[in-house]
């Protein structure tokens, strides 16, 4: 698979997830969050696969 599609499915799934997840415990915090949120998960995907590779 080419690197920059692995990139765009993780951002987006991070990204949907994060707002859901954002949106189930904290119905009250803006979207803004869940997508900060979404980021955060797709940067520990990125750290997590550099750590298993090493």
């Amino acid at each position: 698979m080419d690197k920059l599609l692995i990139f765009v499915v993780r951002l987006i799934l991070g990204l949907v997830f994060g707002i859901i997840i954002i949106r189930l415990f904290r119905p009250e915090w803006g979207i803004h969050y869940g997508v900060g949120a979404g980021l955060i998960f797709v940067t520990l995907a990125y750290g997590m696969q550099f750590f298993r590779k090493k």
